[in-house]
C-alpha cells in the first residue's frame, strides 16, 4: 500500500474518533438527553430511509445544497443519487459501502476534511451521533433499507 493511502486512514480514523470524545462544536443540540430531537445511534442495523435520509434532509438541504441538486457531484435526496454521488474534490464515489473510513462523504462531516470545508456549509456540524449513525450504515454495507 501507497503511504499516502496509509496516512489517509489514519488520519481518517483519528477525525471519527477524536469527534467521539468531545462536543463538536454546534448549536447545544449535539448532546443527547430526554427531550432532545438528536437521534441515538440505533442498535440494530441503521436505515437508510428511517434514519440517514431524514439525516441528509434535516441537514443538507439548503439553498444550492445537496438535496434535489448536484454540488461538487454530490446530491443526496435519494439512496441512489446519494450511492452514484462522485465528489468532485475526491475523484470518486463519496460512499465506500463498508468502509465508512475510506467514504469521502464521512471525511467531509470530520472537522478537518481534506477538501475544502466542514459540511454542512454555513450550518452547525453534525452531533456525533448523526455522523457515527451515518458511519454504522456505511460499514454495515451501505443498504438501501
Amino acid at each position: 500500500m501507497s503511504s499516502r493511502f496509509i496516512s489517509f486512514c489514519l488520519l481518517s480514523t483519528f477525525i471519527f474518533f477524536s469527534a467521539c470524545g468531545s462536543d463538536s462544536g454546534g448549536s447545544g443540540n449535539d448532546v443527547v438527553g430526554p427531550g432532545d430531537d438528536d437521534p441515538i445511534v440505533p442498535a440494530g442495523p441503521v436505515s437508510f430511509s428511517q434514519d440517514v435520509s431524514q439525516i441528509f434532509h434535516s441537514s443538507c438541504a439548503g439553498s444550492g445544497c445537496h438535496i434535489n441538486n448536484v454540488k461538487n457531484g454530490v446530491n443526496l435526496t435519494t439512496y441512489a443519487t446519494a450511492m452514484g454521488s462522485i465528489g468532485s474534490a475526491y475523484g470518486g464515489p463519496i460512499i465506500v459501502a463498508g468502509n465508512a473510513s475510506l467514504s469521502p462523504l464521512v471525511d467531509k462531516l470530520g472537522s478537518s476534511p481534506r477538501f475544502g470545508k466542514r459540511m454542512p456549509d454555513g450550518k452547525s456540524p453534525l452531533s456525533t451521533n448523526k455522523i457515527s449513525t451515518i458511519s454504522k450504515w456505511i460499514n454495515e454495507g451501505a443498504l438501501n433499507n
